[in-house]
């Protein structure tokens, strides 16, 4: 067990069986004073039914278990644990330690009157012993007065000898915390550990909390305090943010500029789709002077072919065409040359694409057979977006015909020949 000096309040280990022959006599850790254990254990207990004991009796008053184990021994009061608990003195003064010739027969307690009396009794007889050579005769027992006992300095404790972390003997001695408070705070590193880590100080700030010479919100105001007298360390890179804003912006730029460049190309690719299939341009334009001869004389009128599969013309009431719809302006332009009152005497010649292009619009060019001197006129066809078929005509008025724009530079226009259609 461990039990609590009464002068100097140092922990001292002690073992003590449960069955005794002698007293026991054990030597403070701290001071040095010297206690004596009695033979007669209350009712032989063992380690365990005493540690039970003090541990009950701890509990019921408040104490620490060394304390516990001292008052059950006889060593201190309760009155001076409830002391140290408060971190209060000793309310009465404590023995000095004995001298080191003296007897190691030291109680805890005063001497009983049975005991007083045999010493007494010890010393007359042997003052009144007849033996007349002086130096066989036995010397009087010699009893100082408490007040003239010399003082026996002894040195400092050492660290291993108090029952706290010796890490605490600063502040123990320093006033800052009591030794019972330096007993509970455990290991002092340890605690000025977790608090660095639980309230982000510096281990410096961390171990004056730990001794109490600061509390943790003082110690919070010094850490900022602190932090404001610290300059800003420069800013030699660029942070992350900036960079992100960067990267977002090259690549919105990017990516319109695809878009742009793949509209244009799209766009492209319509106005010109299925030109490599067809012949030139100069075979389209040697094809609308080839009804004039050298003679200027009028060809006859061909037989007009039938419309091209899946068109759809409509007429009015008088035969004029108001509405050609078809799968492609090839076929809208053939369907409208032989379709209607002018049926067989309009020829289809080619397909031109608008002027600026658009992918959803294009020109049908036609000559009239019967008057070959006037210039070649042309209508609109324009595609559907929702069906995705072309018409010529708003399906209530006739179709209206207008002189063919002029084709922008690098357009190529594509060649209509009825009489293939007609084949097909």
């Amino acid at each position: 067990m461990r039990f609590r000096c009464a002068q100097c309040r140092a922990l001292t280990q002690v073992q003590i069986p449960a069955r005794m022959t002698a007293p026991i006599v054990t030597a403070c850790s701290g001071c040095g004073r010297r206690y004596r254990f009695a033979v007669d254990r209350p009712r032989a207990a063992d380690d365990q039914e005493r540690y039970r004991q003090a541990k009950e009796f701890a509990e019921a008053n408040q104490i620490d278990l060394g304390s516990a184990y001292s008052i059950l021994e006889g060593v201190m009061t309760l009155e001076d644990a409830r002391a140290l608990r408060k971190g209060l003195p000793p309310l009465r003064p404590a023995a000095p330690p004995a001298p080191a010739g003296a007897p190691e027969r030291l109680s805890v307690s005063p001497r009983s009157d049975l005991e007083e009396a045999l010493v007494q009794a010890s010393e007359a007889a042997a003052r009144e012993a007849p033996d007349s050579k002086s130096e066989s005769r036995t010397a009087p027992t010699l009893r100082t007065p408490p007040g003239q006992r010399p003082v026996v300095v002894r040195p400092a404790l050492a660290e291993s000898e108090v029952g706290y972390d010796p890490g605490f003997a600063d502040a123990v001695r320093d006033g800052t915390l009591t030794p019972r408070q330096a007993l509970e705070r455990g290991e002092r590193r340890a605690l000025a550990l977790r608090l660095s880590q639980r309230h982000r100080l510096s281990m410096d700030l961390a171990l004056r909390v730990a001794d109490n010479r600061l509390t943790v919100h003082q110690a919070l105001q010094q850490k900022a305090s602190n932090e404001a007298k610290v300059p800003p360390r420069p800013q030699t890179s660029v942070s992350h943010g900036v960079w992100n804003f960067m990267v977002f912006s090259v690549g919105a730029m990017i990516l319109v500029g695809l878009g742009m460049h793949i509209y244009d190309v799209w766009g492209e690719y319509l106005a010109q789709r299925g030109l490599a299939a067809l012949s030139l341009p100069e075979a389209a334009a040697a094809s609308r002077h080839a009804g004039q001869g050298p003679s200027g004389g009028q060809p006859a009128p061909a037989v007009p072919a039938p419309p091209p599969p899946l068109t759809v013309p409509r007429t009015d009431s008088t035969g004029q065409l108001v509405e050609v719809v078809g799968p492609d302006p090839r076929s809208v332009l053939i369907a409208f040359c032989s379709t209607g009152r002018q049926s067989g005497r309009r020829d289809p010649i080619e397909i031109d694409p608008t002027a600026p292009p658009d992918a959803s619009a294009r020109w049908g060019l036609f000559r009239n057979l019967e008057q070959p001197s006037m210039p070649v006129r042309a209508i609109l066809i324009r595609k559907d977006p929702r069906t995705g078929r072309w018409s010529a005509g708003d399906g209530r008025s006739p179709i209206m015909t207008e002189p063919p724009p002029q084709l922008a530079p690098g357009a190529r226009p594509v060649p209509v020949s009825a009489t293939a259609a007609g084949g097909s």
